[in-house]
């Protein structure tokens, strides 16, 4: 058997030598005034976390069973790595009952969470929210702002000595590399893998016919059609045949993937399916995905994996993980194998699918941070280019105005 380059079991007995919890205040000043007496994490440590993981069932044949990334041993070995970031990560509650994880972005009062975790299916706030730190201090909490597009919400307390994280802005982990999500406690909610680097996850721009489709031989047929979308205004049915989309034949689900996804909201397209024995040609106006749709074989491997979080896509950019989330283990960091923050747990969308918001998109929509609110540089450009428009128009209607009288001169008039 192989030797690991530095003694596991040694280097665990130093890993679970954890200490206190942060310090929190009130603003009445009452709460804990203990500090953390952890040393900071060697690279040795490091190293042990990742010999761990690098043991295979080649060097030992229990090794695989008692190293992987599932086993309490793997969380205790993760525990001091998460430690700094933990001092920041705090519980969000509902009526005592908890929603999410709530992370601290200012030594103030100032936390951040998922939005659509503290609002009903109507968009409604919950009431009666509360912040428990890891300390045990529990405080009363009130919304301050909300950015759709991120599904995040701005959280204050009344209380000072919050330990913000530290925000990595620097390029992510190559895709393979190990992270783990951190919680109030001690050891990590899961530890996974980063699957996919960031992108942009917004299907605004996209067209949406609205049908799901499976593959035969040689054919694609429609298995769902959904309801008030393109395809069912057109009159496409379900267990219709897919032939072409603007006459490109299409065999493939990838391909009808990629020739919608092509297309814009609103575009028209022309689509021949036979039905029965009949061929027969429709126009679908395309329209915009809506919130939730999700084809048949999501459907299947949602409900065997456990819930998903009812926000779980849209995002400008996210970056996608493995690690297998509750959706109320969301909104708390994500940290690499230097226990560096690169994200926040936005949420899971599948069986084995997680995202994460990056670390440098976080830092820019918290500039503001101090004011309550969140930095919002696309309305910004909107506004600019709003203004820039009124701008034009007046300038027309001028020149309209011009040419009429213009006109009227020379009509004798």
């Amino acid at each position: 058997m192989k030797s690991a380059p530095l003694s596991f079991r040694s280097a665990l007995a130093c890993l679970l030598a954890l200490t206190a919890s942060p310090s929190v205040r009130a603003a009445d000043g009452s709460g804990d005034s203990g500090t953390d007496s952890l040393n900071p994490i060697s690279r040795e440590t490091r190293d042990a976390v990742k010999s761990a993981h690098s043991i295979t069932q080649e060097d030992d044949g229990n090794a695989q069973e008692r190293y992987s990334r599932e086993t309490p041993e793997m969380d205790r070995a993760w525990a001091p790595v998460l430690d700094e970031a933990r001092r920041g990560t705090a519980r969000l509650l509902c009526a005592g009952k908890p929603l999410a994880f709530a992370t601290a972005v200012s030594g103030n009062g100032y936390l951040l969470t998922k939005s659509s975790e503290i609002h009903d299916s109507k968009g409604k706030a919950l009431e009666n929210l509360s912040v428990q730190f890891p300390g045990g201090i529990t405080l009363s909490a009130r919304i301050t702002d909300v950015h759709p597009r991120y599904d995040l919400a701005l959280l204050k307390v009344d209380a000072t000595g919050l330990t913000p994280v530290k925000w990595d802005t620097g390029p992510l982990p190559e895709p393979g590399s190990y992270v783990a999500a951190v919680t109030p406690e001690r050891l990590p909610a899961a530890v996974g893998v980063l699957s996919v680097n960031a992108r942009n996850l917004d299907e605004a721009h996209k067209g949406f016919l609205g049908i799901s489709v499976s593959a035969e031989t040689g054919k694609l047929r429609i298995s769902r059609v959904g309801g008030d979308s393109a395809a069912s205004e057109a009159g496409l049915l379900k267990d219709d045949v897919l032939k072409s989309i603007n006459g490109q034949t299409l065999s493939t689900v990838a391909e009808f993937i990629e020739l919608i996804g092509s297309r814009k909201p609103y575009e028209t397209v022309k689509v021949l399916i036979t039905r029965g024995e009949e061929d027969k040609e429709v126009s679908a106006t395309l329209r915009r995905r809506p919130d939730g749709f999700t084809t048949l074989a999501e459907d299947a491997r949602n409900t065997m994996s456990g819930p998903v979080s009812r926000n779980r896509g849209g995002y400008p950019t996210a970056f996608q993980h493995d690690m297998v989330l509750q959706p109320s283990q969301c909104g708390g960091p994500v940290i690499d194998l230097d226990g560096k923050v690169i994200g926040l747990n936005i949420a899971r969308s599948g069986r084995i699918e997680c995202y994460a918001i990056p670390s440098a998109t976080i830092v820019d929509l918290l500039e503001k941070v101090d004011t309550g609110k969140f930095s919002r540089p696309e309305l910004d450009e909107l506004r600019r280019e709003v203004k820039n428009v009124e701008t034009l128009m007046e300038r027309l209607q001028k020149d309209a105005t011009r040419l009429r009288d213009q006109l009227k001169e020379a009509e004798g008039g």
